[in-house]
């Protein structure tokens, strides 16, 4: 159901919009607004499919998804100028008060002023717009971009080459009270190694300095156990070098290709030399030994993580990277020497090494007595008390003298537990130093140190508090590969601020602590004593746990998640706005926000939003590890989650289709089959869209993935049945929609899923659907059927499932009049894959055709049609199953079927060609009456659809199968009849041209081919064949390809009925035969003109339809065809759907351009109704314009608010012009076949961006977007609009139509029976009026306001009214036919007023013009007497054209002795009478009085444009009353970007 505008301006911002609104507005730091619903379009009742988002102005606590099918809101709707509709009322409004004012009071026509007396309805009119084929569908034609390719959307985020440390040496080299001779220490100095102080001040002893070694190293293990407790772990102290190198051998031999951690404490040993060398002890610890980084090298091996707390550190990089050199060029030696040594030995990535030096070569350690000595390994292994203890010494508490340094390492709790003190203080530290690495480091760089290792991530992450603490201290540390220096990043801030207020809270903390622990104390006490006394032993219970500390939490996070939602509202969604795909800041911190149950909602509602900016938004997501947390909480249950669980799982799936397997690892599917089956799903208003996409990640999972198929049809056997209960919720087509294509995507390819959706009746129920008011829901069911039939090609088909799938064959053939572009693509399809399953059958088919088109080019009549087909016949080209006709049997014997016992009659298709050499009419009942035919036949005619691309879809259909006949025993024969019917026709065609006189011929370019036919039974008995429409260019290619002829395409051979109904060759011309009055009065006006016009321009370009690939004709056909609709579907959850479009946003280009717009359409109006009572009076005879546009103009359209004039010749060939500029903008195609033209031109969406529709005599309508720019223009749709033209009294009037903006529909009528309905916003006809008629209509008007009622002008001079709320057999209203009074003659013309006093004026040839009533059987006034024939307006076919203005009282009249003549309606008297262009570049040997082709009001402007048939030039006239325009300043300049 579509949403409509009707907010004041300061609401037009406002965007429907699937806000994540899960928080209470006290705990979500800020909500997202609600905002009113608007559509692209607009459909009565459900037009679109589109509906209302239930209860969109209020916090219902959910995550709001649109209830728009696939489709975009673009343009959003904006308060914009106001319509016709609107106009009208307010000119309407301002006439009927100045009437009633005065002596006299005149009434609006049919009893209409209640129209615009209702306030309410003139608001809702004033305030409400309607915008059609500005879908997504239509923006795109159902394609994805060219360039789409599904794996370049993601980036690699996947840890392919992860990486584990699994062995680490922890050498440390102290030799506790011996300095080394290059180190002076002050007094005092920094002490502590590992926060243990190796020379304790009340000791001196040997063995208390070994103590204390110890504790160094098991300290130094434990701390680095806390980083990673799954590495193997050794501990060397002051090792010696034969030490280091067995014990660093035998890791590598153990660690294989993981990595080794090799930490390095030289605080005992000199500082490494200038080439890099470090040292280490003898056996005595009487020498420091060096090592060479080379031997080093060699004994850890790659890959490596090294870690240098030493003085100058940085030097031992240095020397490390030269070794490095070293080993590679000594190991490419070795390869070259032996080039097996790569496959006995895999070469070593000597590079493969990470580095974390505490200085640079030319620095030492602090010695600062309050710091650590090892202060590098502090930072990395202790980084909290480490970062404590720095913010004591850089920012002392003078108010709190209980903080002291003791306080870092005091502060209670345990760093894995975040609910603690210091577990949430680490928790902090993480997130901040993951955030400051992911903000300053490369990704590429961040992954490989952040996400490959958990050591190396850790390490690093404590890393860049080294930075910014030992920098203050003049150190500088150092790292390979290099990150940049990041001490100055904000978050430090934070973090700062996030220490003082623990440490703020610490002195209270611990004395909570000290009374926890003295009451526990007392209670084990009391125990001891009651058993010491002899009282029986307590029952054992279970061990209470620790009562959590109080204390004041940290508002870190829920600070940055505020951060991250201001963000969020700002980030830009158009890919074209500055700042767009800036990556936010705070994303770290929300993967970390995800571990935390307090703030896990929020932080998921938010991270709903950021991936709803678009893929790139999920790349970097999954690119932070957001996937392995998502991942894990589909093992929750909680039902405050499910829904952003749901939008992020289909976000991520929208990009990423590779988390299949990760779904079905740990059943992670079930979280959202549960959700699409369950009756409760989830408690929140909007179930129905979070069910969609629940959908669209099962048919994600389930898309090409057999495993996830057969898992899911397991585990949930009822989902076809909860999907096919889905189709039935009319009130959400998403869901509709996405219930097709995920039972689409389980049962394809996959016999199991058909065979329960056979017993579930599931391709009957899905069939049902074919009419769905939205075309992606039908678009989504041919889908679903598609697969259904596909499943099974090429294996034994089973006699029920051929009979359900030839039944539903037979529904779907009827939506091959469907209006929409994509689902005719889809019917396609279908088609293909269906002929590809029963591919001989078809083949019988095309060959019976053939035979019938050869027999209908040669003149010869049907065959007797004695013999019935039996309704349950099969063939399958060696079979036919039931009661046969009697056939010649394979050794010549007559087979007879026995009445109620089946047999089977065996024969080829080669004995089927004897059997026609034996008798010349063969027999052709196989396939008559059989759904493989009517299928044959529709193809055919799709092929020469209006849509490029569903005529090239069917063109490939129909080419394979022709090929196959072609390759077939019957191939010779088939071959044969196609040269045949080739001859015949242009055989034909050179008699037809021999008979015509010059002037035929020269009017033969507009003669039309017949309308394809719908394949029904109804018009087997037509004269001209199929086959001239399905020999499409693709098929003569192939022709051409078979017999090795390179010609140029012929024309269709089938005889064209010329524009006057005659059969070419068969009724001679009306220039031959006599015409008597009343003959000639039946007539089009301009049938008998002998007067040339200009020479045709050369032809246009035809606009190409969106994302259009022509076909490749050197491609052999192939079939089944390849669908895109899925991934076009998909693109869906790809796109922003909570955030307002650009063209919302207050301030953008978009926006101020649309507000432009309405202020220009506003002042257009106001500034043309003073005028229209004088437009009444004065003359229309002020020449304003004159412009060659270089052809005779048939038709003619002024824009409302644009400078735009659209012209068209009398053929395909479409002009814009800019008539205030008198220049051309554009000219283009329209695109119908030869001998047809273009017999309507209408505006639509004239409020915002119109478009441009057109009807031609083929019976089609198209329509064109950007019809202005030459270089934007696009085929925005296309549809036959009337698929059966028929002869009606010998007339031809082609296809006529009117739009009614208001309703968004297209009444279309012509050559045909009927009055069809057209719904815009479904793309389906809903309603066929009996025209009650056998003459044709040459005319159609409606009201504008309401438009229930529409009035036709017929060819045998009836007009007629009719009301669409009545039913069609009762719908005409009043007939107006008398022959005395009323039109005798064709209809030139037919008006209703949009606005003013809503006249219905009509016109005919002969000249009468009629006012009417509909509540009157006679017209209110008349202009031309029947009864005096000597009168000028009682010549036949002197009246050519009719014109009527929208609101002002006149109309305008364009005779065939080159006149205009301007009339009032209020008292049908002549205002002017003029002639065009007079003798201005008049053509030689042309009368002057050539006849008027086109005349056209301006809607608003007292402006006429009026053309002729003997030049190519339009002139334009204006009334005198505009004058006073140009006094007022004129109205507004254009816009100009």
């Amino acid at each position: 159901m579509t949403r409509h505008a009707t907010q004041s301006l300061e609401g037009a911002a406002k965007h429907p919009q699937p806000v994540l609104q899960l928080l209470p507005s006290d705990t979500s730091g800020s909500q997202g607004s609600n905002r009113p619903n608007t559509s692209s379009s607009q459909a009565t009742g459900q037009m679109n499919g589109h509906h209302d988002a239930q209860d969109s102005d209020s916090d219902d606590g959910g995550l709001h998804m649109p209830a728009a099918n696939g489709s975009r809101h673009r343009p959003a709707q904006l308060i914009r100028a106001k319509s016709d509709v609107v106009a009208d009322r307010r000119l309407a409004r301002a006439e009927q008060g100045s009437v009633d004012g005065g002596e006299r009071k005149i009434r609006m026509r049919h009893g209409w002023e209640a129209q615009l007396k209702d306030q309410e309805q003139a608001t809702f009119l004033s305030q409400t717009f309607y915008m059609y084929f500005e879908d997504k569908r239509h923006e795109t034609a159902g394609n994805p971009p060219p360039k789409y390719d599904p794996k370049s959307i993601v980036s690699e985020w996947r840890m392919k080459d992860r990486l584990k440390t699994v062995s680490a040496i922890l050498a440390v080299c102290l030799n506790v009270g011996v300095d080394p001779p290059d180190v002076i220490k002050t007094n005092p100095c920094a002490r502590l190694e590992c926060w243990v102080d190796p020379i304790p001040s009340d000791s001196s002893s040997s063995q208390s300095s070994n103590n204390s070694n110890a504790q160094i190293g098991k300290n130094l293990q434990s701390q680095y156990e806390n980083l990673s407790l799954r590495t193997r772990y050794k501990v060397i102290l002051d090792p010696t070098i034969e030490e280091l190198r067995r014990y660093t051998t035998s890791l590598r031999r153990t660690a294989h290709a993981e990595r080794i951690l090799f930490h390095y404490n030289g605080h005992g040993v000199p500082k490494p030399t200038a080439s890099g060398e470090v040292w280490c002890f003898n056996r005595s610890y009487t020498q420091y030994i060096p090592i060479s980084l080379h031997d080093l090298q060699e004994w850890v091996g790659a890959p490596g993580l090294w870690v240098w707390d030493c003085s100058a550190a940085g030097g031992i990089i240095k020397g490390f990277m030269e070794a490095v050199d070293k080993h590679n060029a000594t190991q490419q030696e070795a390869l070259r020497r032996d080039a097996n040594r790569l496959q006995q030995q895999p070469s070593i990535k000597w590079e493969d090494c990470i580095h974390l030096a505490a200085c640079r070569d030319n620095e030492v350690l602090p010695t600062n007595p309050d710091l650590p000595a090892d202060i590098f390994t502090s930072c990395l292994t202790t980084p909290i008390a480490m970062a404590v203890r720095f913010f004591i010494l850089q920012n002392p508490i003078p108010n709190n003298p209980a903080i002291t340094l003791e306080t870092a390492r005091a502060i209670p709790g345990k760093v894995s537990e975040r609910r603690t003190p210091l577990g949430e203080l680490n928790w902090i530290f993480t997130a901040i130093t993951d955030t400051i690495a992911w903000n300053s480091l490369p990704p590429p760089l961040f992954k490989k140190l952040f996400r490959q290792d958990l050591m190396v991530a850790a390490l690093f992450r404590n890393f860049l508090l080294a930075q910014r603490v030992m920098r203050m201290y003049h150190c500088h540390p150092r790292s390979w590969p290099q990150i940049p220096d990041t001490h100055g990043h904000p978050l430090w801030r934070s973090w700062d601020l996030a220490v003082e207020m623990i440490l703020s809270q610490v002195p209270r903390l611990l004395e909570q602590q000290k009374q926890q622990e003295a009451l526990t104390a007392d209670s084990n006490q009391s125990n001891v004593n009651a058993q010491a006394n002899g009282a029986a032993a307590p029952t054992q219970t279970p061990q209470q746990p620790t009562q959590e500390l109080e204390y004041q939490h940290s508002d870190f996070f829920a600070d940055q998640l505020s951060a991250f939602e201001v963000y969020l509202s700002a980030a830009p969604a158009n890919s074209g706005a500055a700042g767009y795909a800036k990556p936010p800041e705070q994303l770290p911190i929300v993967l970390q926000v995800l571990l935390s149950q307090v703030h896990r909602l929020r932080a998921l509602i938010l991270l709903s939003k950021f991936l709803d900016l678009g893929p790139w938004a999920v790349n970097l997501a999954l690119s932070i590890g957001i996937f392995p947390y998502v991942l894990k909480l589909l093992q929750s249950q909680a039902l405050e989650l499910k829904p952003p669980m749901v939008f992020i799982w289909a976000r991520i799936l929208a990009v990423d289709q590779s988390c299949q397997s990760d779904l079905l690892k740990d059943s992670g599917y079930t979280y959202f089959t549960g959700i699409l089956n369950s009756a409760n799903g989830i408690p929140l208003g909007n179930v129905a869209e979070h069910r969609a996409m629940c959908a669209f990640v099962i048919a994600m999972f389930c898309k090409d993935f057999k495993p996830g198929k057969q898992a899911v049809l397991e585990s949930n056997p009822e989902i076809i049945e909860g999907c096919l209960q889905h189709l039935l919720d009319m009130e959400n087509p998403l869901l509709r929609q996405w219930s097709c294509l995920c039972m689409s995507n389980l049962w394809k390819d996959f016999e199991p899923a058909k065979r329960l959706g056979l017993t579930c009746q599931a391709h009957a129920r899905i069939r049902d659907r074919s009419h769905d008011p939205v075309p992606e829901v039908r678009a989504a069911c041919l889908e679903a059927l598609t697969s259904f039939v596909f499943t099974g090609t090429g294996e034994t088909i089973d006699a029920a499932v051929m009979l359900e799938e030839e039944t539903l064959a037979s529904v779907v053939v009827a939506m091959g009049m469907d209006g929409s572009i994509m689902v005719r693509k889809e019917l396609t399809i279908f088609y293909a894959t269906f002929i590809k399953k029963y591919e001989k059958r078809f083949l019988v088919a095309a060959w019976e055709q053939l035979l019938e088109e050869k027999d209908k080019r040669q003149g010869r009549g049907e065959e007797s049609q004695d013999t019935p087909t039996h309704p349950n016949a099969v063939y399958d080209g060696s079979h036919f199953d039931g009661p046969p006709p009697a056939l010649n049997g394979v050794n010549g014997e007559k087979t007879h079927a026995r009445a109620g016992h089946r047999r089977t009659v065996s024969f080829t298709p080669a004995e089927m060609a004897n059997d026609r050499e034996q008798d010349d009419k063969p027999t052709r009942l196989l396939s008559k009456k059989t759904i493989y035919r009517a299928m044959w036949r529709q193809i055919l005619t799709l092929s020469a659809d209006p849509h490029p691309e569903v005529a090239r879809n069917a063109s490939i259909v129909v080419d394979f199968v022709i090929s196959g006949l072609l390759d077939s025993p019957l191939g010779d024969h088939a071959n044969k009849i196609l040269d045949e019917i080739v001859i015949t026709g242009l055989k034909r065609d050179q008699i037809t041209l021999s008979n015509m006189d010059g002037l035929t011929r020269q009017r033969s370019r507009d003669q039309r081919p017949q309308t394809p036919p719908s394949p029904t039974a109804s018009t087997a008995s037509k004269a001209d064949g199929y086959f001239p429409l399905g020999r499409t260019a693709s098929v003569a290619a192939a022709m051409r390809n078979f017999f090795g002829v390179k010609t140029p395409l012929e024309e269709p051979s089938s005889p064209a009925r010329s524009r006057h109904n005659s059969i070419v060759g068969q009724v001679p011309s009306y220039a031959a035969r006599p015409l008597t009055p009343a003959d000639a009065a039946m007539l089009p006006p301009d049938a008998l003109d002998r007067i040339n016009g200009p020479p045709h321009q050369p032809k246009a370009k035809v606009p190409p339809s969106p994302y259009f690939v022509p076909r490749d004709l050197t491609q052999v056909p192939e079939v089944p065809l390849q669908s895109n609709f899925f991934t076009w579907s998909a693109s869906y959850f790809r796109e922003p759907q909570m955030r307002p479009s650009e063209a919302d946003e207050p301030g953008s280009l978009d926006y101020n351009e649309r507000l432009w717009r309405r202020n220009r359409n506003d002042k257009i109006i106001a500034s043309t109704q003073p005028l229209k009572e004088a437009a009444g009076s004065q003359r229309w005879d002020v020449p304003c314009g004159y412009f060659g546009i270089g052809a005779a103009p048939i038709r003619m359209v002024f824009h409302q608010f644009e400078n735009h004039l659209v012209t068209s010749d009398d053929r395909d060939s479409i002009a814009v012009w800019d008539w205030k500029a008198e220049k051309q903008l554009c000219r283009f195609s329209n695109g119908n076949p030869h001998g047809s033209r273009i017999t309507e031109l209408r505006f639509i969406n004239e409020d915002d961006q119109a478009m441009l529709m057109t009807g031609a005599s083929d019976g089609v309508i198209k329509i064109f977007r950007h019809y202005d720019d030459p270089k934007k223009i696009e085929l925005a749709s296309s549809f036959r609009a009337l698929s059966d033209l028929v002869i009606s009294d010998k007339q031809n009037a082609g296809l006529v139509f009117d739009w009614q903006q208001g309703q968004g529909r297209v009444l279309v009528a012509g050559d045909d029976r009927v009055i069809r309905v057209w719904q815009a916003g479904h793309e389906l006809c809903v309603a066929d009026i009996p025209a009650r008629s056998g003459s044709c209509i040459t005319s159609l008007t409606s009201d504008q306001v309401e438009g229930n009622v529409f009035v036709a002008g017929f060819g045998n001079g009836s007009v007629r009214a009719y009301d669409q709320r009545m039913s069609p057999r009762e719908s005409m209203i009043m007939d107006w036919t008398d022959r005395k009074t009323d039109h005798r003659s064709w209809i030139v013309g037919v008006h209703l007023q949009r606005g003013g006093m809503r006249e219905l004026i009509s016109a005919e040839s002969n000249g009468g013009v009629r006012l009417w009533d509909i509540r009157s059987q006679r017209a209110v006034s008349a202009l031309g007497n029947r009864t005096n024939n000597s009168n000028s307006s009682g010549q036949p076919r002197n009246l050519r054209t009719l014109a009527v203005h929208e609101h002002a009282p006149v109309f305008a009249t364009g005779g065939a002795d080159h006149t205009i003549r301007v009339y009032n309606t209020t008292e049908m008297r002549q205002l002017s009478v003029t002639e065009p262009y007079m003798s201005l570049l008049r053509m030689t040997n042309v009368p002057r009085n050539a006849p008027i082709t086109a005349t056209a009001f301006h809607p608003h402007r007292m402006m006429m444009a009026c053309g002729a048939v003997n030049d190519g030039h339009v002139n334009l006239f204006k009334c005198e009353a505009v004058e006073e325009e140009k006094r007022d300043g004129g109205i507004v300049d254009e816009w100009s970007g």
